[in-house]
Order: C-alpha cells, then structure tokens, then sequence
C-alpha cells in the first residue's frame, strides 16, 4: 500500500501531490514536464521532499536512505552496467545462484547469459533490466518509461513479462507512460497530473484522455487525440 502526502518546490511550480493506493499496477500519466518522474525520484529517495511522507506498508520511507528502502528501477535506457554480462548484471543485484537461474528462465533469457549489453536487442536488454530490478523481489518497482523507445512487437513481449511479475509478485509497480495503449494493457489504476498536482484519479476503463470505440473478446479500440489505438486485453 502506498500512501503518499508530498511537497517539494521546483523551479517552475510546485510539487504538491497526496494519494493512497493499492493498485498492484499504477500508472502515472501527464504531459512532458508535469512532475512525473521527479514523484517517483522522491519515492526512490534520489530527490528530498520539502515536507510531508513517503510510507510503503506503513514503513516511512522519507525517514529511510536510498539504500534502506526496497524498491527496484528501470529507466528508459536500461542502466545496465556495460562491462558485466547479462549473468554479472543479475548477480549484482543477488548473488544467490539459484534465484539468478529462477529469473533468467521467468524472464526468457536463457541462452542470453553470457552476452554483454552491446550485444543485446532494445527488447533483451529491457528484459534483463527488468530481471535485475525484481532480483529481490522488492515491495515497490518503478518503471520510468522503460518501453517507449521500443517497437510495437518488442513492447507487446515486455508487456507480457510484467504481466508476469503481477502475478508471481507481492510487488506494487508504479509505471510513468506516455501510452495510452500501454496504460489499458497494464494498469489497474491511474494518476493524472499537471504541473505537479493531481488532477485526476480513475480506473483504466474510465481513462479521460481516451474513448473506448469499440470492445472485443481480446481487444479494446481506443480512440485518444485523434488516433485510434488497438490495445490487447
């Protein structure tokens, strides 16, 4: 459960957000520029909150170091460290062999192990990143727009391995989105918000900067800004 009461000041406005949520996947929507990732920076506790609380399951998080709190975190471009392979990479994170073998296989990555980040597809290297952030099976994961520069096949298959960790994890995911597509797909709940305020709060189904056309047996048609989006369900 995330329960979240923040204020920071920014140069441009101010940060002053407050919500609670026990959504396993919430996303987090807004325009370039609205507060989005330095929200889930001060959940990481990279930025320093000005007043207020951070509490994951009750644990006060804004009183713990970067180090103390249980999170994991993929970036867009995967901070995967280029001179480990993807087995040193997982190891890392847990040298417990077992569990490195446990999620090499979850995440399809078998025959992967032994191949540096040079040497990985945009879609492999996601999927390892992905690996490493769940390596210990952390309370909180947060996913700073880690598909975006992917094509629509790739992102269809990591999509999948989240899908994945939402079901074999006691693991709360906050996912910061451009894509309305992707947000259907994944989320459970949604945060919109703007200029460092939430201003709206919904269910993926009620999403305001969407209409749904049409619904199928496997499929949503939505229709957002003029461009209509096919989404997988």
């Amino acid at each position: 459960m995330l329960d979240i009461k923040i204020f920071k000041k920014l140069n441009s406005f101010d940060l002053d957000i407050s919500f609670k949520s026990d959504a396993k996947l919430l996303a987090i929507i807004g325009k370039s520029g609205s507060g989005k990732t330095t929200l889930i920076r001060t959940i990481a506790g990279f930025e320093i909150i000005d007043n207020g609380y951070i509490k994951v399951d009750n644990q006060e998080w804004h009183k713990l170091s970067i180090q103390e709190r249980d999170f994991g975190i993929v970036f867009q471009n995967y901070a995967l460290f280029p001179n480990m392979n993807v087995y040193e990479n997982l190891k890392f994170a847990n040298e417990n062999d077992n569990k490195i073998k446990e999620m090499i296989k979850l995440m399809e990555l078998n025959g992967l192990e032994k191949r540096y980040p040079y040497q990985l597809s945009g879609g492999e290297a996601q999927r390892v990143a992905l690996a490493r952030a769940m390596m210990n099976e952390p309370k909180v994961i947060l996913l700073d727009e880690p598909f975006s520069a992917l094509n629509y096949e790739l992102k269809q298959k990591l999509y999948n391995e989240i899908e994945i960790i939402k079901e074999k994890f006691h693991t709360q995911i906050i996912l910061i989105s451009h894509d309305v597509s992707e947000v259907y797909r994944l989320a459970d709940e949604v945060i919109e918000i703007d200029e460092g305020k939430i201003i709206n709060k919904f269910k993926p189904d009620k999403l305001p900067i969407g209409k749904i056309i049409e619904k199928k047996e496997n499929e949503i048609i939505v229709e957002c800004d003029g461009k209509v989006y096919r989404v997988r369900v």
